[in-house]
């Protein structure tokens, strides 16, 4: 059987003897890169390359003759989009790469407002788009950075005013665009009543775990509804409605010479062109009414300022006055979602209500809403009809805890909120899937809710730009819950689909600069 092997084989059998035969030469590996993949016109890039089993290498098309087999080289000015290609060869054959740099042109940008005249206090939505632009600059009636495009409500206008803008891209700055809008006088021989609508909000101490109620920061009340109701009656009809700018500076026109008073809404609303909006921050302890800060009457002359300010009510150890500032630092947090979203996406936002109380307890006996009774600050959506221990039915929106003497109050706890707002935003312009139920740090949790739980984590630190994730508590005592985005706080054994935490990191990482080691995508 062994010679019948080794005449099938023809080969490979018996001692000694026989040929030899060579293996082939390995062929050639080439990598090419250029410094940058885009540039201005003018700029010049830098052309790396690396071989291995190559021999020789020839240049072509936007470069040309013998280079070494590994090296890099200076290009002249760009004027053109241009590519560079590289063949190297050697003993087993040959290999192409190339590599293409665009060349940029500079930004254009236009600029257009809604009207060009308008009467005093007025208001212009400013509309602008560009090309070749990463970012834009805002100057003269306006300031700041602003994206390639959009559109922004400019209220209130007093004077005549030019805006302008300047865009920045790869290939350089736009010329500046300007517009200018004419301010006449009020019409109907109306006075301006102008002031400032602000806020104090209790931040978090520096020293220590907790609220710092000893040292408010006074905070503009953003884009909220402001009122001239007559004098004599808080159910007057108003004589004029607008909104705050994002100073917290507002304007009305009304009859001089008229006893009237100035009222703040916690409440934003915008209708007509997207986007719009509609929300309210409201008591479940008394009929849902919508919160309001109420100024002294006083009389319009021949025009006056009225600066309001919504205050803490903090005495020192506890709460002894109203705790006006808590709907408006609610609310001026959604503001902060708000802009986040309509910065990148100009979609209308369903309504919703905030519903805050001194009451809402976060540990009771019994689930009662108008009771105050809510045991945690959550979400509720209307997919589903839920009644509470008193029989109500639970009404869709944000439910925020605000007792303080039993340990607990969010309405400065801006991570929480913003928390809530996504989970609000997940279900209203995405898709919500999760079953809800209780979730925590370290948690091995359904796919549904370590996604929602995660996303609600992540993009509160997006709004509130700030990764350390903060939730107050303790009464007197202010204690804090927290967690750092950047880490996974259930530890390596409870990575996963499974965990919040890991959900969270990775979200929140292709959200941030990318400037940590291992996480170098930065989509914003």
């Amino acid at each position: 059987s062994a010679l019948f092997l080794c005449t099938l084989l023809a080969a490979g059998c018996g001692g000694g003897g026989g040929g030899s035969s060579e293996l082939p030469s390995p062929g050639p590996t080439l990598t090419l890169t250029a410094s940058a993949s885009s540039v201005a016109q003018g700029d010049t890039v830098t052309l790396t390359w690396s071989t291995t089993n190559a021999t020789e290498c020839v240049a072509a098309q936007g470069w040309s003759g013998t280079k070494a087999v590994s090296g890099s080289e200076t290009t002249g000015p760009l004027n053109a989009t241009t590519t560079f290609e590289l063949t190297c060869r050697g003993p087993g054959g040959s290999v192409t790469r190339s590599t293409t740099v665009t060349v940029v042109p500079p930004p254009t940008v236009t600029l257009d407002a809604s009207a060009t005249t308008v009467s005093a206090p007025g208001t212009v939505t400013l509309s602008w788009s560009s090309s070749n632009a990463t970012s834009c600059t805002a100057s003269d009636g306006w300031d700041g950075a602003r994206a390639p495009s959009g559109s922004e409500e400019i209220t209130p206008l007093l004077s005549t005013t030019t805006f302008t803008l300047t865009c920045q891209g790869v290939g350089g700055t736009s010329a500046p665009q300007s517009v200018a809008v004419t301010v006449t006088p009020p019409e109907g021989g109306k006075v301006i009543v102008t002031g400032t609508i602000q806020f104090e909000r209790i931040p978090f101490a520096t020293d220590r775990g907790g609220l710092d109620p000893n040292n408010p920061v006074l905070s503009p009340a953003r884009g909220v509804v402001v009122e001239a109701i007559p004098a004599g009656s808080d159910s007057n009809p108003a004589l004029a409605t607008t909104t705050t700018n994002r100073d917290g500076v507002y304007a009305v026109a009304v009859p001089p010479n008229t006893n009237i008073f100035i009222r703040a809404r916690a409440q934003m609303i915008k209708a007509g062109a997207a986007p719009t909006w509609n929300i309210s921050v409201r008591n479940n302890t008394d009929n849902n009414a919508v919160y309001a800060l109420r100024g002294d009457e006083f009389n319009t002359g021949s025009g006056e300022t009225r600066n309001l300010v919504a205050g803490t009510g903090w005495g020192g150890t506890s709460y002894t006055g109203i705790r006006a500032a808590a709907p408006f630092a609610i609310l001026d947090t959604v503001y902060r979602a708000k802009e986040l979203i309509h910065s990148v996406w100009s979609v209308n936002l369903p309504p919703l209500n905030l519903y805050w109380s001194p009451s809402n307890t976060p540990t009771t006996p019994n689930f009662c809403i108008r009771q105050g009774q809510i045991g945690t600050t959550f979400y509720w959506h209307a997919k589903e009809d839920r009644i509470d221990d008193c029989g109500d039915l639970v009404a869709e929106g944000i439910y925020i805890l605000g007792n303080f003497a039993v340990g607990d109050t969010d309405e400065f706890d801006q991570h929480v909120i913003a928390h809530e707002f996504g989970h609000y935003v997940e279900e209203k312009l995405s898709r919500s899937d999760s079953i809800g139920g209780s979730h925590g740090p370290g948690d091995k949790l359904d796919l549904r809710v370590s996604f929602s739980e995660g996303w609600g984590n992540a993009f509160s630190g997006m709004v509130v730009n700030d990764p350390v994730y903060r939730d107050s508590g303790g009464g007197v005592s202010q204690d804090m819950i927290s967690f750092n985005l950047e880490q996974d706080t259930g530890g390596s054994g409870q990575e996963g689909w499974y965990s919040e935490d890991s959900v969270g990191e990775l979200l929140w990482d292709l959200f941030d600069s990318g400037t940590e080691s291992g996480d170098s995508i930065a989509l914003g």
